[in-house]
């Protein structure tokens, strides 16, 4: 799964590898985050859901790590509160559909545009 993809906020997300889980080691890494700092995430975003096995040790799939990512960067380069945070990732849906909309408009907006310059343009 290639999983670089932009996020709402405008932070593109980096290549994670083709793994179906990861340790909170390793996702502790990819993010840049300390295990303490995801331990607590959990219990404050829903959008985290690691599989706990054996042991209480908890292995997180790739949409984890992306919501971890954006949690990050909603947290620390947007400067959300908390709470910010997670009213954000409850609109995101939202926000992505009304921004695809507006620049679907903009792009038809263009295209006319376009298209009158054309014609002026074969007289």
């Amino acid at each position: 799964m290639n999983s670089s993809q932009a996020l709402p906020t405008g932070f593109r997300a980096p290549d994670l590898p083709d793994k179906l889980f990861f340790s909170i080691r390793e996702v502790s890494q990819i993010c840049e985050v300390e295990p303490h700092v995801l331990r607590y995430w959990e219990t404050e975003f829903k959008h985290i859901k690691p599989v706990k096995k054996s042991g209480n040790r908890r292995f997180y799939r790739q949409r984890d790590v992306i919501a971890i990512l954006k949690i990050k960067h909603l947290l620390y380069d947007l400067n959300f509160t908390t709470k910010g945070a997670k009213k954000r990732l409850q609109e995101g849906d939202i926000h992505e559909i009304v921004e695809q909309n507006s620049f679907q408009v903009a792009l038809g907006s263009l295209r006319d545009e376009l298209c009158l310059i054309r014609d002026l343009l074969d007289d």
